[in-house]
């Protein structure tokens, strides 16, 4: 923990292709499968974008281009994010991160 994440208790959030859940620790307590308005899973294929806006505060997921919505708000600081792909056959077993610019 650093004081430039000031008042936010949010350390990294994580997206879950599976069921589209969302959840988010604070390094010592998590948060595990909050709902979100837009969640949706993701299919093979589908691809994932997410845009953090820390000037907004706000976490925005995607999927292939559509914006599904805003999955975390009230964030600052140095961030962490993720998506995660669980050990099941219907999920692609490729992940690329791509910084936007």
């Amino acid at each position: 923990r650093s004081d430039d994440w000031g008042d936010n208790i949010v350390h990294a959030c994580e997206y879950c292709c599976e069921y589209g859940g969302m959840s988010w620790t604070d390094w010592i307590n998590d948060e595990i499968d909050i709902e979100w308005e837009g969640r949706e899973s993701c299919q093979p294929g589908d691809i994932v974008g997410m845009l953090l806006d820390l000037d907004g505060g706000t976490l925005t997921v995607y999927r292939n281009n559509r914006r599904l919505g805003v999955m975390k708000t009230g964030l600052s600081g140095p961030y962490c994010w993720y998506a995660s792909l669980v050990n099941r056959l219907s999920v692609a077993d490729a992940v690329s991160i791509k910084r936007g610019t």
